[in-house]
């Protein structure tokens, strides 16, 4: 198998490999449902757009049109560059920081929940207090007052109620998230383990001929 060839081949592989959208919000036409993938695509095993565009400078103009994930992956394994260790190290650092942005964006997102929850929950309760007191300046009847104080904490009970179901379906929505995410870092865990002993057995032969290369010249 030459180096072009197998440099072709792993091009392919990587497209499998990568294959999966990590976009949001996919459309099935025929249905009229949206298809919620994995992840977002910027968890995506990529590298970087600033170091993929100085990658894709010196990749031939056929490759330049294909996926930017294939292209990262046809780095690494296209040909015998490095050490399959090296290899297994670069996936565990992007790992690592995608796991790192996931997690951040995370915490921003409840960051931001809980921030916005506890503005309406102001507002809503100021404008109560606002409601009594506004009502209090009035004569009305026992029976007036005494119904004006049920529908407000009828309001209150309902509202609160509400706020409650949506604290749930957000936290169960992060859940999801999460569980999407690992699973999708553990789908790309096992190819590129599975890809890794094709390479490490292609690196072994390359280390052996390049030794029996030695032994003959000396």
């Amino acid at each position: 198998m030459t180096s072009n060839y197998r440099a072709n081949f792993y091009i392919l592989l990587v497209m499998s490999f990568l294959a999966t959208s990590c976009q949001l919000g996919a459309v099935d036409e025929s249905s009229g449902k949206t298809h919620v993938e994995l992840v977002d695509t910027k968890y995506s095993l990529t590298k970087d757009r600033e170091e993929l565009d100085k990658l894709r400078e010196s990749l031939p103009p056929e490759v330049k049109k294909q996926n930017d994930e294939k292209a990262l992956m046809a780095e690494w394994m296209g040909e015998l560059r490095h050490p399959p260790e090296v290899v297994r190290d670069k996936f565990s650092n992007l790992v690592r920081k995608k796991r790192e942005l996931f997690n951040k964006d995370m915490t921003r997102l409840r960051e931001e929940y809980s921030k916005n929850e506890k503005r309406a929950r102001e507002e809503f309760l100021k404008n109560a207090v606002e409601e009594r007191e506004d009502f209090l300046k009035r004569k009305v009847s026992r029976e007036k007052r005494a119904e004006f104080f049920n529908d407000q904490d009828e309001v209150r009970r309902t509202y609160f109620a509400e706020q409650r179901e949506k604290r749930d379906e957000f936290e169960s929505d992060v859940r999801e998230k999460r569980k999407n995410f690992d699973d999708y870092i553990k789908e790309k865990t096992a190819d590129i383990n599975a890809e890794l002993k094709d390479y490490n057995m292609r690196w072994r032969e390359k280390i052996e001929k390049e030794n029996l290369q030695k032994e003959n010249q000396q």
